[in-house]
Protein backbone atom coordinates (compact mmCIF):
# COMPACT_ATOMS: atom_id res chain seq x y z
CA UNK A 1 0.00 0.00 0.00
CA UNK A 2 1.33 3.32 -1.13
CA UNK A 3 0.45 6.66 0.76
CA UNK A 4 -0.11 9.76 -0.62
CA UNK A 5 0.25 13.19 1.00
CA UNK A 6 -1.47 15.94 0.18
CA UNK A 7 0.20 18.65 -1.48
CA UNK A 8 -0.17 21.77 0.43
CA UNK A 9 -2.31 24.53 -1.94
CA UNK A 10 -0.41 26.95 -0.54
CA UNK A 11 3.33 25.59 -2.08
CA UNK A 12 1.23 24.54 -5.26
CA UNK A 13 1.08 28.19 -5.60
CA UNK A 14 4.03 29.37 -4.41
CA UNK A 15 5.70 27.14 -7.01
CA UNK A 16 3.45 28.18 -10.08
CA UNK A 17 4.18 32.13 -9.03
CA UNK A 18 8.23 30.88 -9.41
CA UNK A 19 7.59 29.56 -12.60
CA UNK A 20 5.27 32.46 -14.17
CA UNK A 21 7.33 35.19 -12.54
CA UNK A 22 10.47 35.24 -15.31
CA UNK A 23 8.32 34.38 -18.16
CA UNK A 24 5.93 37.77 -17.02
CA UNK A 25 8.87 39.96 -17.40
CA UNK A 26 10.53 38.30 -20.57
CA UNK A 27 10.83 39.77 -23.52
CA UNK A 28 8.11 39.49 -26.80
CA UNK A 29 10.68 38.30 -29.65
CA UNK A 30 10.39 39.86 -32.97
CA UNK A 31 11.66 37.50 -36.05
CA UNK A 32 13.39 35.33 -33.74
CA UNK A 33 15.39 38.20 -31.88
CA UNK A 34 15.15 38.49 -28.07
CA UNK A 35 15.72 41.74 -26.30
CA UNK A 36 18.22 41.01 -23.46
CA UNK A 37 19.27 37.94 -24.81
CA UNK A 38 20.10 37.96 -28.10
CA UNK A 39 23.41 39.29 -29.32
CA UNK A 40 24.27 40.91 -31.79
CA UNK A 41 25.91 38.58 -33.59
CA UNK A 42 22.43 36.68 -33.25
CA UNK A 43 20.77 39.42 -35.53
CA UNK A 44 24.20 39.55 -38.12
CA UNK A 45 23.39 35.73 -38.68
CA UNK A 46 20.18 36.02 -38.95
CA UNK A 47 19.60 39.21 -41.37
CA UNK A 48 23.38 39.69 -42.42
CA UNK A 49 25.34 42.82 -42.47
CA UNK A 50 22.80 46.06 -41.88
CA UNK A 51 22.98 48.94 -44.24
CA UNK A 52 23.88 51.41 -41.81
CA UNK A 53 26.07 51.01 -38.49
CA UNK A 54 26.41 53.33 -36.00
CA UNK A 55 25.59 55.05 -32.61
CA UNK A 56 22.00 55.55 -31.57
CA UNK A 57 20.86 56.85 -28.32
CA UNK A 58 24.24 56.13 -27.15
CA UNK A 59 23.90 52.14 -28.10
CA UNK A 60 25.63 50.01 -31.25
CA UNK A 61 22.47 50.52 -33.77
CA UNK A 62 22.50 47.99 -37.00
CA UNK A 63 20.23 49.38 -39.19
CA UNK A 64 18.47 47.27 -41.82
CA UNK A 65 16.55 49.89 -44.70
CA UNK A 66 16.29 50.23 -48.11
CA UNK A 67 17.47 46.81 -49.69
CA UNK A 68 18.25 45.58 -47.12
CA UNK A 69 15.27 46.29 -44.94
CA UNK A 70 13.27 43.32 -43.28
CA UNK A 71 10.41 41.85 -44.72
CA UNK A 72 7.35 43.35 -43.99
CA UNK A 73 9.66 46.92 -42.72
CA UNK A 74 10.55 50.19 -44.02
CA UNK A 75 13.42 49.74 -41.53
CA UNK A 76 14.29 47.87 -38.49
CA UNK A 77 16.75 49.49 -36.06
CA UNK A 78 18.66 46.85 -33.31
CA UNK A 79 19.97 48.24 -30.28
CA UNK A 80 22.85 46.70 -28.82
CA UNK A 81 23.94 47.15 -25.60
CA UNK A 82 27.92 47.36 -24.46
CA UNK A 83 27.95 43.75 -23.28
CA UNK A 84 27.19 43.06 -27.06
CA UNK A 85 23.08 41.83 -26.05
CA UNK A 86 20.47 43.50 -28.12
CA UNK A 87 18.46 45.92 -25.79
CA UNK A 88 16.25 47.28 -28.09
CA UNK A 89 14.65 46.22 -31.46
CA UNK A 90 12.51 49.14 -32.96
CA UNK A 91 10.37 48.24 -36.48
CA UNK A 92 9.04 50.69 -38.66
CA UNK A 93 6.21 48.42 -40.40
CA UNK A 94 6.04 48.58 -44.70
CA UNK A 95 2.39 48.82 -44.37
CA UNK A 96 -0.09 50.69 -42.33
CA UNK A 97 -1.38 48.89 -39.26
CA UNK A 98 -4.46 49.98 -37.03
CA UNK A 99 -5.56 49.50 -33.50
CA UNK A 100 -7.78 46.33 -34.29
CA UNK A 101 -4.90 45.02 -35.77
CA UNK A 102 -2.27 45.47 -33.16
CA UNK A 103 -5.15 44.37 -30.16
CA UNK A 104 -5.86 41.10 -32.69
CA UNK A 105 -1.44 40.89 -32.08
CA UNK A 106 -0.83 41.88 -28.46
CA UNK A 107 -3.45 41.72 -26.85
CA UNK A 108 -6.46 44.35 -25.19
CA UNK A 109 -5.92 46.30 -21.69
CA UNK A 110 -2.38 47.74 -22.75
CA UNK A 111 -1.60 50.99 -20.94
CA UNK A 112 -2.38 54.34 -22.99
CA UNK A 113 -0.34 57.32 -22.72
CA UNK A 114 0.43 59.79 -25.13
CA UNK A 115 3.74 61.13 -26.61
CA UNK A 116 4.96 64.81 -26.25
CA UNK A 117 3.65 65.69 -29.40
CA UNK A 118 0.13 64.31 -28.20
CA UNK A 119 0.80 60.78 -30.68
CA UNK A 120 -0.67 58.09 -28.75
CA UNK A 121 1.25 55.18 -27.17
CA UNK A 122 0.29 51.93 -25.82
CA UNK A 123 2.50 49.98 -23.88
CA UNK A 124 2.27 46.42 -22.98
CA UNK A 125 5.13 46.23 -19.78
CA UNK A 126 4.93 42.75 -18.99
CA UNK A 127 6.24 41.65 -22.91
CA UNK A 128 7.92 44.51 -23.39
CA UNK A 129 5.90 46.36 -26.17
CA UNK A 130 5.61 49.82 -27.30
CA UNK A 131 3.50 50.77 -30.00
CA UNK A 132 3.47 54.49 -31.33
CA UNK A 133 0.79 55.60 -33.27
CA UNK A 134 1.39 58.22 -36.24
CA UNK A 135 -1.16 61.60 -36.08
CA UNK A 136 -3.06 59.80 -38.63
CA UNK A 137 -3.99 56.72 -36.11
CA UNK A 138 -1.80 53.94 -37.56
CA UNK A 139 1.27 52.52 -36.11
CA UNK A 140 4.84 54.53 -36.90
CA UNK A 141 6.65 52.19 -34.89
CA UNK A 142 7.10 49.31 -32.53
CA UNK A 143 9.63 49.11 -29.97
CA UNK A 144 10.63 45.74 -28.39
CA UNK A 145 12.80 45.51 -25.36
CA UNK A 146 12.70 43.48 -22.22
CA UNK A 147 9.27 43.14 -20.49
CA UNK A 148 9.34 45.12 -17.45
CA UNK A 149 7.61 44.56 -14.00
CA UNK A 150 7.06 48.51 -12.85
CA UNK A 151 5.90 51.16 -14.79
CA UNK A 152 8.35 54.64 -15.26
CA UNK A 153 6.76 57.90 -14.98
CA UNK A 154 6.65 58.57 -18.45
CA UNK A 155 6.97 56.40 -21.81
CA UNK A 156 10.22 56.88 -23.85
CA UNK A 157 10.14 59.00 -26.76
CA UNK A 158 9.09 57.77 -30.55
CA UNK A 159 12.11 55.77 -32.33
CA UNK A 160 13.00 57.86 -35.59
CA UNK A 161 13.38 56.34 -39.06
CA UNK A 162 17.17 57.06 -39.97
CA UNK A 163 17.15 58.63 -43.05
CA UNK A 164 16.78 57.35 -46.11
CA UNK A 165 14.29 54.90 -44.49
CA UNK A 166 12.29 54.66 -48.09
Amino acid sequence: MTSRHPRSPALALAAALALAAPAAARARAWQGIVPGASTQADVVARFGEPSTKGKLEGRTALVYKGDQAIAGTRQAQFLVAEDGTVAEVNVFPAAPLDKESVEGTYGKGPQKTFTDDFRQVWIYRQVGIMVFFGKDGTVEAIRFQAGERSAPAAPAPPPKARPGAG
